[in-house]
């Protein structure tokens, strides 16, 4: 607004590259560099879920987003499953401040990344908590 915004990365260790979670809150295990699901880029990633058994990956930080800005979520997400159907077993949340901007599941599982992309516009001014949350029912593996 009124050219008072400079593009900036708002997040923290967004690629993962530290080798920790901070400044994200992540539970045990989600930051992997292992090779068996490979990163987008660089050597470390986020990898919710892929136990094939139930549970529960969280993924968080909080962000002040400028007054007047524009403001873009974007990132790479890979779904692997070995779930079949249509029927949504496991599921990633991706919320705003408890506000879910989309559910992805297993049935959206697709060869390689693809970029998602959520304007975060309406919360200029605010400071807000992003969260991943995958859960994981109790047979079958979806990672994400």
């Amino acid at each position: 607004g009124g050219g008072t915004c400079t593009p900036a990365q708002l997040l923290g260790n967004q690629g993962f590259e530290t080798g920790t979670a901070a400044p994200w809150t992540a539970s045990s295990g989600v930051v992997d560099n292992s090779s068996s699901q490979a990163a987008h880029g660089g050597s470390w990633k986020a990898w919710l879920n892929g136990y094939g058994s139930a549970h529960t990956d969280s993924l968080s930080q909080t962000v002040s987003i400028p007054a007047g800005c524009k403001a873009t979520l974007s990132f790479w997400l890979h779904i692997d499953t070995a779930e079949t159907g249509s029927t949504a077993y496991d599921k990633l949340t991706v919320s705003v401040n408890g506000t879910t901007l989309k559910t992805y599941s297993n049935v959206d599982a697709a060869a390689g990344y693809q970029q998602r992309t959520f304007d975060l516009s309406a919360y200029a001014g605010q400071t807000v908590t992003l969260k991943f949350n995958g859960v994981e029912d109790s047979s079958l593996q979806t990672s994400f």
